[in-house]
């Protein structure tokens, strides 16, 4: 994200030079790389398009502007074609004859997730955000879908009928099949690992919680306006170890629903789990494989439970009003004092002297101090879509 704005503030130039930056554990792997940087490649074709269909805030440029507004409907045409392709796939099964017990369906989507595809059809659009229109969206997310059918045997060998297998294609396997070279492959692992927010794990100098610590009803007392806060872990050994879709587990990739959960049941009175709000999660594609959460997550859970939900981007007043009003704010960090990756967490009150107590899921310790300011500010994820990097809730 960082890429697109130094694009916007300096130019090509900026964007190479924020490329280098950002990119640079990448493109240290291949000596291609490096000679593909002292040639200038346009890096900000390469990089401001997926920028902008997540969320890149936009400037006066028009050119800018109506990228922005391409994007937005770009971003929900992702979306909608995502329920439709479960709803489609939902639908062929539940069509299927009564009587046809010998063939039994598996589903095994969300080997791509929206990054992979959002890079992918980038590069194979030659990175031009105006090519790419609903009709080549649908056409990717159907080149992706794989219908595999395969004998069924017992434990003693014999045929027992057949498994339809309806999967998508690995990010690999997709490629294959578009045909990109090298170096668009290249390129599009760059562009991936730059807009693709990382897993959480835990800062240096921080302890974790751990699945022995007994969670069970604690309770963080609200000071001033501020509400009494629900506390959930993550890690808790009530739920810590489920599934959160299919690549990790709710203490390794479960810190946006199980904050969702915290301010859902503080708010509404009504205890909502973190589990119930993964399996939501899940169903509704706001789980980014390999990832964590997409950040609409927050804003279309709170919506889901009927919580008053609104971004407030990075705004520095509009934070310390909300928490001085007694919402709760749910922000998403990047590396520093709360992670090395990406990690989701709320921040609960402000104190008389202006520090801010939080309630992070993946750490009681860190829930038990008052932070400055400027570590969120500093620290929260500046390229978060969907309104972030703060939401305010209630």
């Amino acid at each position: 994200m960082r890429i697109a704005q130094a694009a916007w503030t300096g130019g090509v130039h900026g964007a190479a030079a924020a490329a280098a930056a950002q990119a640079a554990p990448v493109l240290l792997k291949t000596a291609l790389a490096l000679i593909l940087l002292f040639l200038c490649l346009p890096l900000l074709l390469l990089t401001a398009v997926p920028c902008n269909l997540f969320g890149a805030p936009s400037v006066d440029s028009a050119d800018i502007q109506e990228m922005t507004a391409q994007a937005k409907a770009l971003t929900a045409a992702w979306k909608q074609q995502r329920t439709l392709e479960q709803k489609a796939v939902d639908l062929f099964i539940s069509l299927l004859p009564d009587d046809l017990d010998f063939i039994r369906i598996e589903k095994q989507l969300g080997n791509t997730n929206d990054y992979w595809m959002v890079a992918i059809t980038s590069v194979h659009s030659a990175q031009d955000v105006m090519t790419i229109n609903e009709a080549k969206i649908i056409r990717t997310m159907q080149a992706k879908l794989k219908y595999t059918l395969r004998a069924e045997y017992d434990a003693e060998g014999n045929f027992i009928g057949y498994v339809l297998v309806i999967s998508d294609m690995t990010p690999t396997e997709l490629m294959d099949k578009l045909g990109m070279d090298e170096q668009q492959r290249m390129w599009t692992e760059i562009i991936y690992t730059t807009v693709c927010d990382t897993e959480y794990s835990t800062p240096n100098g921080s302890a974790d919680n751990t699945a022995d610590m007994d969670f069970s009803d604690i309770v963080f007392t609200g000071r001033g306006n501020a509400k009494d806060v629900v506390y959930f872990s993550q890690y808790d050994s009530r739920w810590g170890g489920l599934m959160y879709g299919k690549t990790n587990t709710i203490a390794g990739a479960g810190c946006g629903p199980t904050s969702l959960a915290i301010c859902v049941s503080t708010l509404t009175n009504k205890t909502v789990l973190p589990p119930e709000i993964c399996d939501w999660s899940v169903r509704t594609g706001h789980r980014c494989e390999g990832s964590g959460s997409y950040h609409s997550l927050i804003p279309d859970g709170a919506a889901h439970y009927n919580v008053p939900c609104r971004g407030i981007g990075r705004s520095k007043a509009a934070l310390v009003k909300a928490l001085q009003d007694g919402k709760l704010v749910i922000a998403i960090m990047s590396a520093g004092h709360f992670t090395r990756g990406g990690h989701f967490i709320v921040l609960r009150s402000i104190t008389d002297d202006g520090r801010i107590l939080v309630a992070d899921c993946a750490s009681y310790e860190r829930s038990q101090k008052a932070w400055d300011l400027g570590v969120f500010l500093a620290e929260c994820n500046k390229g978060a879509a969907a309104g972030g990097p703060f939401w305010v809730l209630g």
